[in-house]
């Protein structure tokens, strides 16, 4: 948007049309006499002129130009100039206007001007009476229109000029001030100027005119609006403050707190925006201190126009505030339709860009990929990489500034694949590299070729389709990525070495078992219970839990085998995830369930944080607990819909049993919908948790049999319950609010409808 002079046609063509008028004797009016009084608009004239602002407030377009009026000459506008002003009602409350000066002049009319090039007799022009003209002045009015998108403002001024006097300069008579228009801050103002009547030869003159801000000098002391506190803030290693200070008295301002992202705005919670009525000090946690945390401050006044900001974003630059940054972002692979694309969810805009790179083995480095490949990054909108073919051993990597921040795989675990690079010269020949260490590698060079895998036979699988094309480019050199997997050429080479290691292993297993006493007191009570049926046999359970992390999963792992030890028949998710996948998690769990329910077993809830933050989530209960990232096949969710309604009904004591691992997650902390039955903390209650799996009636022998089996089993489980707490990831989740009343859990619980029957 710009603020200028538009070009006044008429301008030129009166210079060129200027001819002589006799003398006329002029009469100098005071302009203040023809002034209205008691008002804020008000004009002036230079001396020598007349004017007067009318009270009628009417509105003149300039309409159809007229022809000449006979043989007076016409008072035009020459020029017309504006600048910044102030209306105030008193000291530092005024409001911004634009003041508008007009230069006059007198132009002869075109046929008087012929006339007289014709050589008439005639020294001065007859006077005639015409509209316009008043006896002993020349008179017109002057319009001055002023508008803007919202709302339009006029003035009507008469300006008299007394005839007879020696008109010398016609070209400046003089100039007219008008005081003035109001503009808001940094607005635009419209103005058009015309005298009426409106002659062809007098254009009008337009010009656009952009308000003060609060930058202007005479601003800060006199607008009311502009006169905006101070801010500075101080950090501390827990939290960060903003002192908000030099507010003026008797005032008051809002201050909204905000993360700047691109396509949107992010409150900071139910207390981003503040209402200041003094200097004040406001404290946010160190964990909300981001590089996109804003702040904007206005006057509190009730305004037809919105008032100016006060904008600040104090840890833009700031090096621990960007890290914090990261540390909150996540990303997320996706295949759709044969195309790999990610999507970054992040606090803030962060600068970097998104590598795809290829992992040859499990906890390998990830090699990046051509650069061809690279995206600049774009939060919060998914992003697709063109020719890509999805493979599992693919990662894509966030870098900024030369730093590695984020990396996804599409698959935790994934076989050892050998990445090749084909290249096809203009030429016509080709060459064929291997990616051994991060660096490509002639394929009669690579290592891989020199441990047993025939440089023939990985020729031969390019060329007979074994290998999987992942990317191609057509660049002036034709590049090819092909992933070919080493599974057959390792059967191959080690089969016999996993055969010595695995008969290794079990000689000295043997030998530990035969000597260890621990093994052997084990090794016998095994053989008493398989000879004697054991106290568990023949029952079976379904053990439900959150799969928090990879350690916690370990841990379950290890609970569930050592019941299946005990001859019980164990339905685990995790044991089970390739018939998830071909059933889809609900299907496999009401199979599961209907069984173990059908032949008197059990399912067992395991509690911890993440299957909390799961029924706090699934219920609508208030929670601060923040999900773990959800398995694609995971069925806890799913279990949920099918569970609680037991629950409610009072029917879980016969068929549920709910545990926890208490150095992982209290009992107490457990919602009180599932502790209507027994709940069980493990290790240190195992004895009776095995025993209410036994069922009722077990004998004395059996008794002793499961309190042997519980010793043993608690010692696996606090090594487990150790390994997991040291393998857990480094964010924790923060503390759950107290739980409401039974009774408010109960009658504000809405059981979600499942998406398959």
């Amino acid at each position: 948007m710009t603020c200028g002079v538009e070009p006044m046609p008429g301008s030129r063509r009166m210079a060129e049309m200027w001819l002589w008028v006799p003398p006329l004797i002029l009469v100098c009016l005071p302009s203040a006499c023809l002034q209205p009084a008691n008002i804020l608009e008000s004009v002036h004239c230079s001396q020598g002129l007349g004017c007067q602002l009318l009270e009628e407030n009417w509105l003149w377009p300039p309409g159809d130009a007229l022809p000449a009026p006979g043989q007076d000459p016409v008072l035009v506008l020459t020029q017309m100039e504006t600048r910044n002003g102030l209306r105030c009602r008193q000291q530092r409350d005024c409001t911004p206007c634009v003041q508008v000066t007009l230069r006059l002049g007198l132009l002869e009319p075109p046929a008087l001007s012929s006339k007289q090039d014709e050589g008439a007799d005639r020294t001065s022009p007859e006077p005639r009476r015409h509209h316009g003209n008043t006896e002993g002045f020349l008179q017109a009015h002057v319009l001055l229109l002023a508008e803007t998108y919202a709302f339009s403002h006029n003035a009507v001024m008469k300006v008299l000029v007394p005839r007879g006097g020696d008109w010398h300069n016609r070209s400046d008579l003089g100039s007219l001030q008008f005081d003035c228009f109001p503009v808001a801050l940094s607005g635009e103002l419209n103005i058009t100027a015309f005298t009426r009547p409106h002659y062809q030869f007098a254009q009008p003159l337009r010009k656009t005119h952009c308000g003060p801000d609060c930058t202007w000098h005479r601003a800060k002391d006199a607008i009311r609006l502009c006169q905006v506190p101070r801010l500075e803030v101080s950090r501390k290693l827990d939290k960060a403050v903003l002192h908000v200070l030099d507010i003026p008295e008797g005032q008051h301002f809002s201050m909204w707190l905000y993360l700047n992202q691109t396509n949107a705005f992010k409150e900071l919670g139910e207390d981003a925006l503040k209402l200041l009525t003094g200097n004040e000090n406001v404290s946010l946690p160190i964990d909300q201190v981001l590089p996109c945390l804003c702040l904007e401050v206005w006057p509190n006044v009730r305004s037809q126009e919105d008032s100016p900001r006060t904008h600040l974003c104090p840890f833009a630059s700031d090096a621990e505030a960007l890290s914090r940054a990261w540390e909150q972002s996540r990303l997320k692979l996706k295949v759709f339709e044969g195309m790999l694309s990610c999507s970054l969810s992040a606090p803030c805009d962060l600068p970097g860009e998104l590598v795809p790179c290829w992992r040859g083995a499990p906890r390998a480095s990830c090699h990046p990929l051509h650069p061809q490949l690279h995206l600049p990054l774009a939060p919060q909108v998914p992003q697709e990489f063109p020719g890509l073919t999805p493979h599992p051993n693919l990662c894509v990597q966030v870098r900024s500034n030369g730093n590695t921040y984020l990396q996804s795989c599409l698959q935790k675990d994934t076989e050892q694949h050998l990445l090749l690079r084909k290249t096809k010269h203009s030429q016509g020949s080709s060459s064929t590299h291997v990616l051994e260490g991060g660096t490509w590698v002639p394929i009669a060079q690579a290592a891989s070729t020199g441990n047993g895998i025939p440089e023939d036979a990985l020729q031969r699988d390019l060329q007979s389709g074994e290998c999987t094309k992942v990317w191609s480019s057509e660049d002036g050199e034709n590049h090819e990525l092909w992933a070919c997997s080493l599974q057959k050429y390792s059967r191959r080479r080690w089969a016999l070495a996993w055969m010595m290691a695995l008969l290794g292993t079990c000689s000295i297993l043997l030998v530990l078992l035969l000597k260890k006493e621990e093994l052997k007191r084990w090794y016998r009570i095994l053989k008493d219970d398989y000879s004697s049926g054991g106290a568990l046999r023949g029952r079976h359970i379904l053990v439900l839990y959150s799969p928090d992390h990879t350690g916690f999963e370990r841990l379950v792992g290890t609970l569930a085998g050592a019941l299946a030890r005990l001859q019980l028949t164990v339905s685990l998710e995790l044991w089970s995830r390739g018939e998830l996948r071909s059933l889809g998690p609900m299907q496999w769990l009401h199979a599961q369930r209907h069984r173990v329910l059908q032949e008197g077993g059990a399912v067992v809830l395991l509690f911890s944080r993440g299957a909390r933050a799961a029924c706090s989530e699934w219920l609508g209960w208030e929670q601060k607990d923040r999900l773990p990232a959800a398995k694609p096949d995971s069925t806890f969710l799913a279990s949920l819909n099918c569970i609680l309604p037991d629950f409610l009904a009072g029917k879980s004591r016969d068929r549920y049993m709910v545990a926890c691992f208490e150095e992982l997650f209290p009992a107490d902390e457990i919602p009180a919908l599932f502790r209507s039955g027994p709940v069980y903390s493990l290790p240190s209650q195992l004895f009776n948790f095995l025993l209410a799996l036994a069922g009722p009636g077990v004998g004395q022998q059996k008794r002793n049999s499961l309190r042997r089996h519980a010793v043993l089993i608690s010692k696996s489980l606090e090594d487990a319950v150790r390994d997991c707490r040291g393998k857990e990831p480094s964010w924790r989740y923060p503390p759950l609010l107290p739980p409401q009343s039974d009774n408010t859990q109960l009658t504000g619980t809405s059981i979600r409808p499942s998406v398959e029957s």
